[in-house]
């Protein structure tokens, strides 16, 4: 099997697993809060690659050829699953305080071992990157991401209650 034949694989594979696990899983989430989630997972995903993962910079490449793929496109639809999966986990576990950080600290070492597995399948090929930079990369975009959720849903929660309010007069 060609390194392209195992490289879309591995991007079909995990992409329908995460279909189906968000899917599968119950609704936990205003469908707004999970639009803007989704949206900014890849929104931080595409804005690296089209960054730091391109000319003049550099760092690494995503698949294996340069231009727009369907791999591609299934490699970039894992980020707001990835996000979303994320968010998920971190409001129904109800972390909280000192958790966070320990939250955080192990999803990133997730990211970065499955980025580790996706780089034998060649879907990112590093250049002058490694590891321990998307480690540091997805400490930070699980940081925000935690921030920005604990926004939306305080920012929603609000918005909920000012509606009954007014819907009581």
């Amino acid at each position: 099997m060609s390194q392209q034949n195992i490289n879309l694989w591995f991007n079909i594979i995990f992409f329908l697993l995460g279909i189906f696990l968000v899917y599968r899983l119950p609704q936990r989430l205003p469908i707004t809060v999970t639009i803007l989630i989704m949206t900014m997972s890849l929104a931080i995903a595409l804005g690296l690659d089209h960054t730091i993962g391109a000319p003049p910079i550099d760092l690494y490449d995503t698949n294996i050829e340069p231009w727009l793929t369907l791999t591609e496109i299934l490699t970039w639809g894992m980020y707001p699953i990835s996000g979303y999966l994320y968010i998920y986990l971190y409001d129904k576990f109800n972390v909280r305080g000192y958790f966070i950080p320990l939250f955080i600290l192990c999803w990133s070492t997730f990211g970065t071992v499955f980025e580790e597995l996706a780089k034998i399948f060649k879907v990112f090929v590093y250049k002058d990157w490694a590891s321990r930079y998307s480690f540091l990369v997805y400490l930070f975009t699980q940081l925000l991401t935690t921030i920005v959720f604990n926004f939306l849903m305080k920012t929603y929660r609000k918005t909920v209650k000012d509606k009954k309010v007014f819907r009581e007069y």
